[in-house]
């Protein structure tokens, strides 16, 4: 809207169409707000004069389109009453015209803020003629009353009056097809007084508004949409921000409107013209930061996406509507508001996998490492010292918190796998796997002399979750082969790189492609071209994945045998693979830093015939359990693995393995048992790692730690830890005890409550 000091005004109309079309409508309203007077000097023995003040023509808005429209209409009308004039109709030309280049042309109206014509103090009023809601075919007034007249095919009508607010075509005063150029507009005031009308100076503040297209294609779009992405649960209702309040969702748009903010301006409410939904949703006009240029009018809505019936749901679009109430015409933009995810549940895969923030804001995360190893039927059946809790893992830990991101922040998430369960007594042993993410392997017991079979195994310990920042592939950057081609008498499938990276404890990320387990023979990390080995490796292989934990320590030795100008440090990590498997490759290599992880939930560890596995962390994670009696003369001998903390354990970052004992008929009387892996976390737990001897026939293992210095308001602890609930433990931990991840938007710039 355009005011100036007569009154001038713009505002926006469009034309109407269905709803389901494409709608765009791109217009500006000029219009002009001016002040007629009514001069009564006497009751009688007057005459009647009417003088017009000079004419205003005020500057033309262009938009930014290049159109404009532009009003020519006196400043001011006055009327001075005699006596012969009592009665009478006294009706005068408004003398009002109007210029637009729009290849469409135009239409005009003309509102009122009040019906009647005013005096100042005190207070007199002459009321409007036409008090219905069209247009009355006459050619005089009521006495006391004025009117507004428009010739209609040389008829005479007196219009209703509109408010500001609510145009309609019963206030259409002119119109055209295509550009005109001083049109004449056939409006005349009048009024009807007799001499027990009080004397004064009377006024009316009317409001001429021009509405043009100024779009050559003809297209209504509104110009922009701020906030466009709605965040919803996957049942379709909004979400709850960290103040635990359900959060409205803001927009800002811009409309095509030219506005310049006048002093006449402020007297109409220019929110309460607009009539906003999204996909049906009424989207509330609020009056905060409303703003204009020739650009467009801006303003915020608010809608409540939790009242759509039937909701909206994650990956659905919707049309955005802005209706000028005063006309009823339409912009609308198809497509304009996303629906997105605000929650991601991540569930064990057994491989690193990429979470990309929709929208920014504030992400309350939750995560829980994953169990030690099942026990099997077998296991369950038997008891020391009458405990049921024989070959029982450790439960995961639980950590929560919040994190910001910016929309498409990617974040690495992983989800620790549970451990394998160990070997039943009496059957062929096996090593039991930690889980995936840093779960520690279990160990077989000795051979049952006599037999070519196990006493009983004890179960992996359990992975850790977290979640990191992503990092750099240095898998993409050269060819992961020996150059010129493959050597096949070699057992090393690739030279290189060497990654330029900082001190510090790491897990490196290695993707294979053809290479099963049978044909991966283990691997060799050190750097400076291989003249010194890293420290605390350990790996594990998951399909295509083979994770590579080890310690880049402050005060290595600099490197000095790195080809080229190659300044180091350079480690690197070669894969031994069987030289039968010509096709084996590596397509991606990322190297992370465990320091900088963001938050870890503690894997729990794998349990034994005799030792319940610790549960992960926490700061700490959980010691295990003894099952037996402390009066068992083995009691002080045996191994209670405790858990890790934020900063010692039997790995950082992955739980620690038990030795694998050799093959061969023990020398001692006791049977000797299998040990459990420690659970993963921040830093894994301990378990036994001792001889297999009388000495410890018998170990428990401990839990992984949490951590919670990446994120805000955190909070991280074990199952059953004094003082907090195990909620967490019935609503989140997956069936199959596996680890979870879960990220949900609570914050964001467009939510308010």
């Amino acid at each position: 809207m355009w005011n100036v000091e007569c009154g001038m005004k713009v505002i926006k109309k469009f034309t109407k169409r269905p709803i389901s079309k494409n709608m765009m409508p791109i217009f500006f309203l000029l219009g002009c707000l001016i002040t007629f007077t009514i001069s009564l000097l006497a009751y009688s023995s007057t005459y009647a004069v009417v003088t017009y003040g000079s004419t205003n023509t005020p500057p033309s808005l262009i938009s930014a389109e290049g159109y404009y429209a532009s009003i020519t209409l006196p400043k001011s009308v006055n009327y001075t009453l005699s006596g012969s004039d009592m009665g009478q109709l006294v009706r005068t030309d408004a003398n009002v015209s109007i210029s637009t280049n729009s290849v469409t042309g135009y239409k005009m109206y003309v509102s009122i803020e009040n019906a009647g014509l005013r005096t100042n103090a005190p207070v007199h009023e002459i009321p409007y003629d036409n008090q219905t809601n069209a247009p009355v075919q006459k050619s005089d007034l009521n006495t006391n009353a004025w009117g507004i007249f428009l010739k209609k095919n040389d008829l005479d009508y007196v219009i209703p009056l509109c408010d500001f607010n609510t145009l309609s075509n019963s206030c259409l005063v002119s119109e055209s097809n295509g550009p005109i150029t001083n049109n004449k507009v056939a409006v005349d005031y009048g009024v009807k007084v007799d001499s027990n009308t009080p004397p004064g100076t009377y006024r009316a503040y009317l409001v001429y508004s021009a509405v043009v297209n100024s779009s050559v294609t003809g297209e209504f779009p509104i110009k922009e949409v701020q906030n466009a992405k709605v965040p919803l649960l996957a049942n379709g209702d909004t979400v709850t921000n960290s103040a635990e309040k359900k959060l409205k969702h803001k927009f800002r748009i811009q409309v095509p409107l030219i506005e310049n903010d006048q002093d006449t301006y402020h007297r109409v409410n220019y929110i309460k013209r607009y009539k906003v939904t999204v996909g049906g949703v009424d989207c509330e006009p609020q009056t905060d930061d409303a703003e204009s240029s020739r650009d467009g009018f801006t303003f915020n809505c608010i809608a409540d996406f939790s009242t759509a019936s039937p909701r909206f749901q994650p990956g659905q679009k919707a049309e955005m509507v802005v209706e000028t109430k005063p006309y009823g015409y339409l912009y609308s933009k198809q497509n304009a508001v996303e629906f997105v995810a605000a929650e991601s549940t991540f569930h064990y895969t057994g491989t690193p996998q990429e979470m990309v923030a929709p929208i920014q804001g504030k992400y309350f995360i939750e995560a829980m490492g994953a169990n030690g190893g099942d026990r099997t039927a077998a296991q369950a059946a038997r008891y020391w010292y009458g405990s049921p809790e024989t070959f029982l893992s450790g439960k995961g830990g639980y950590s929560a918190g919040y994190k910001d991101f910016t929309e498409g922040e990617k974040t690495m998430v992983f989800v620790g796998g549970k451990g394998q369960a160990g070997n039943d007594r009496t059957t062929v042993g096996y090593n039991a796997k930690g889980g995936f993410n840093g779960g520690g392997n279990g160990s077989t017991g000795l051979l049952v002399k006599g037999t070519t079979l196990n006493d009983w195994g004890a179960g992996g310990g359990g992975g850790g979750s977290d979640i990191r920042p992503d990092v750099q592939d240095y898998g993409q950057h050269k060819n992961m082969r020996y150059s010129p081609g493959f050597n096949p008498s070699d057992a090393l499938l690739n030279a290189g790189p060497w990654a330029n990276i900082e001190h510090g404890t790491y897990q490196a990320v290695i993707k294979t492609t053809n290479l099963p387990d049978a044909d991966f023979e283990g691997l060799l990390a050190y750097y400076d071209y291989g003249y010194y080995y890293l420290s605390d490796v350990y790996y594990q292989k998951f399909g295509d994945y083979i994770l590579v934990y080890f310690n880049y320590p402050v005060g290595s030795p600099p490197a000095t045998h790195l080809p080229g100008v190659n300044p180091g440090p350079g480690v690197e990590i070669r894969l031994r693979v069987k030289t039968t498997n010509q096709v084996a490759d590596i397509t991606s290599i990322k190297f992370y830093r465990l320091e900088q992880r963001i938050m870890v939930a503690g894997g729990g560890a794998g349990g034994s015939l005799c030792f319940r596995g610790g549960h992960g962390g926490g700061t700490v994670g959980g010691q295990s359990k003894y099952l037996g009696s402390t009066s068992d003369p083995n009691y002080s001998s045996l191994f209670s693995g405790t858990g890790g903390t934020q900063t010692t354990g039997g790995g950082s970052g992955f739980g620690a393995s038990a030795p694998i004992p050799a093959n061969v008929y023990p020398k001692i009387a006791n049977a000797v048992l299998g040990r459990p892996g420690a659970g993963g976390g921040w830093a894994g737990g301990f378990t036994g790692q001792g001889a297999y001897d009388e000495h410890q026939t018998c170990a428990g293992a401990g839990g992984g730690s949490g951590y919670i210095g990446g994120v805000q308001n955190g909070t991280t602890y074990g199952y059953g830890e004094t003082g907090f609930s195990i909620a967490p433990w019935t609503s989140l931990e997956p069936a199959d005890k596996n680890g979870i991840v879960k990220m949900r938007v609570t914050d964001y710039p467009g939510g308010v409550e």
